[in-house]
């Protein structure tokens, strides 16, 4: 069991030195603006977690193949990929290694999750998603307010009422709430301490949570932006909804983790 720990730590102290160039691009990242800094916060999460748990003892500790072979595809494709995917490959080596030492798994799904957020990924998320997702909740948000007797047509990511368009702006667009939700629950995996099958699982309801919550964000911010209402609100009232549908989906999020984690123990006593 000793060898298998040491050749785990010898590979670690390889990967550390051979992506330098990662850990030197995101010391750079963090500096230059360019994206949100809340990877840092992840980033603690992670080293949280796994300064807690002690190294796994036993003798089913999985293999080293997973971030060997990583290892090898990050040499192998250095110059072929941009400083993201490099990132995101060292990432999943690093945490493939730290897997196998500290918790006996080929890959902690958690952990995983939390150095990926570390990453700056705000702002490609916001490039690659922020459109399609805003288009998506448009289209589901329309038929709904025409149920409610409003002619609303979507528009790429607008919605037309009366020949006026209401743009669901990039602010609004629910990749921070991703970001966030997503967080929220590899934290909770972690702490819950869910295996990869029920981490998966509330991933997936994670994301489910975080669209349904834009489209009542995004039906409840038609009626305050059109005036469909007919009340006078605050100028403080756009914010407030987004708070407010931003913390009910945290909620969700949080109690949905909760129950997979019962489900969990239920498994195990029986």
């Amino acid at each position: 069991m000793r060898k298998l720990l040491t050749r785990a730590e010898i590979l670690l102290a390889i990967e550390l030195l051979a992506f330098w160039p990662v850990w030197r691009w995101y010391a750079h990242r963090l500096n230059d603006q360019s994206d949100e800094a809340w990877g840092i916060v992840a980033l603690g999460a992670a080293v949280l977690f796994v300064v807690r748990r002690g190294s796994e003892s036993g003798t089913n500790n999985p293999a080293l193949m997973l971030p060997a072979m990583l290892l090898i595809c990050y040499s192998l494709s250095y110059r072929f990929l941009s400083p993201l995917p490099r990132a995101a490959i060292a990432v999943t080596a690093v945490a493939a290694t730290i897997s196998a030492i500290r918790f006996g798994q080929r890959l902690h799904f958690g952990i995983w999750g939390l150095l990926l957020l570390a990453l700056p990924v705000v702002a490609s998320m916001q490039f690659y998603l922020g459109f399609p997702m805003r288009a998506l909740v448009a289209g589901i948000v329309a038929p709904m307010l025409q149920l409610n007797g409003f002619a609303v047509v979507a528009e790429g990511a607008c919605l037309n009422w009366n020949g006026n368009p209401i743009l669901i702006d990039a602010p609004c667009s629910g990749v921070k709430m991703l970001w966030t939700g997503f967080y929220l629950t590899f934290t909770l995996t972690c702490y819950y301490k869910l295996d990869s099958k029920r981490t998966a699982l509330a991933c997936a309801a994670t994301f489910v949570a975080i669209i349904i919550g834009n489209i009542f964000r995004a039906a409840a911010l038609f009626y305050v932006e059109a005036g469909a209402a007919n009340l006078s609100l605050p100028k403080w009232t756009h914010e407030g909804v987004g708070v407010v549908v931003f913390a009910a989906t945290a909620i969700a999020i949080a109690l949905v983790a909760q129950r997979i984690a019962k489900t969990a123990h239920i498994s195990y006593e029986i």
